[in-house]
């Protein structure tokens, strides 16, 4: 609730009525967390796990080794069960440490077109257990550059490297890394044209990050969309240069004012000479290859035929209404060349 005032007061204010109803679900979701941490603390002094998280990294583990056991061996499967996802035979998605199956579609498309230096940069890595560099760092001994804005996050990246032995192969940098200043950081570390990967995943520029990128062009480009928007709209979130961080939560309540539509990427990557090649499957993240790298395996996709709704907040609000609740906050339009008509810019509310 609003400093304890009672709906009808904040209603009076001229706060739409919906807005007090979510801040005041807000409240409550807040002391039910709390009651849930008391809850676990008995059960951790018995020995007892979080039997929710270990089902479901349970239910991960055994749909990754049906996958993989699809791959070994696809003679074996019956021509009307065969899988069919983004034009692939077969549903390439694993999650090792990547948030969801991101390891796995990553791992596909390097094998198919072949690695130049070893090197991955990602923007937007988090505490690194989760994130798209820690599987090629701790595994097959890549070297990363990886940022974040969050100095707590870093120093739990750090301690999540160390203890997995590669410290010496992944540089963490606490910085908030801004679009008029992308090229700057990557050209003084000594990245080039054959940086294997670069992933974005800052829940506000992403679009703009890629789209002031010049200086490197890496091999695939891993990027988070807003799925939320919807499967036609060609939007992203404004930028200008100098502006600070992107808030998600300013404009929207539930924090979904961020990135672009999956509709937008593809035009701006098209531009920059990338071709959406895959879109995970929780309606996350995007995958693009630089065009010259495009094989028969790896084939350029549309991305409305294969755009998907946000698998979470899908859960309780549909990917209609997640659209509705974007429509009049402050957005640009995106062109077929990856280009802005700022005529169609929204002052929101």
């Amino acid at each position: 609730m609003m400093r304890g005032l009672p709906s009808r007061v904040c209603r009076g204010n001229g706060i739409p009525a919906e807005v007090v109803q979510e801040i005041e679900m807000r409240g409550w979701r807040k002391i039910r967390d709390q009651f849930s941490q008391v809850a676990r603390i008995p059960r951790r002094w018995l020995g007892h796990p979080d039997l929710r998280s270990l089902r479901r990294k349970v239910d991960h583990l055994q749909q990754d080794v049906e996958h993989l056991l699809h791959r070994l061996h696809p003679e074996l499967t019956a021509p009307e069960a065969r899988q069919v996802q983004d034009g692939s035979p077969v549903n390439f998605e694993a999650q090792g440490y990547s948030q969801n199956g991101e390891d796995g579609l990553l791992l596909h498309i390097l094998s198919e077109i072949g690695v130049a230096g070893h090197r991955i940069v990602e923007i937007g890595c988090g505490c690194g257990a989760e994130c798209n560099s820690a599987l090629l760092s701790c595994c097959f001994g890549w070297h990363a550059l990886l940022f974040d804005r969050d100095r707590a996050q870093l120093d739990r990246a750090h301690l999540f490297f160390q203890s997995k032995g590669v410290g010496d192969r992944v540089r963490l940098i606490h910085q908030e890394v801004q679009p008029d200043d992308i090229d700057r950081l990557l050209v003084e570390d000594g990245q080039g044209d054959e940086l294997d990967v670069l992933s974005i995943d800052v829940d506000g520029f992403d679009f703009w990050l890629w789209k002031q990128l010049s200086a490197v062009r890496p091999r695939v480009v891993i990027i988070e969309v807003n799925a939320s928007f919807g499967p036609e709209v060609s939007r992203t979130v404004p930028w200008s240069p100098g502006a600070s961080h992107h808030d998600p939560f300013r404009h929207h309540v539930r924090g979904w004012h961020h990135g672009a539509s999956l509709r937008a990427m593809e035009s701006l990557g098209r531009s920059k000479g990338y071709m959406l090649v895959a879109f995970e499957s929780t309606g996350t993240n995007a995958f693009f290859l630089r065009e010259d790298l495009l094989i028969a395996s790896l084939p350029r996709l549309d991305p409305q035929q294969v755009w998907r709704p946000h698998k979470v907040r899908s859960r309780r609000h549909s990917p209609d209404a997640q659209a509705r609740s974007l429509e009049e906050l402050p957005f640009l339009e995106v062109d077929d060349c990856g280009e802005m008509n700022r005529e169609a810019r929204l002052t929101g509310r």
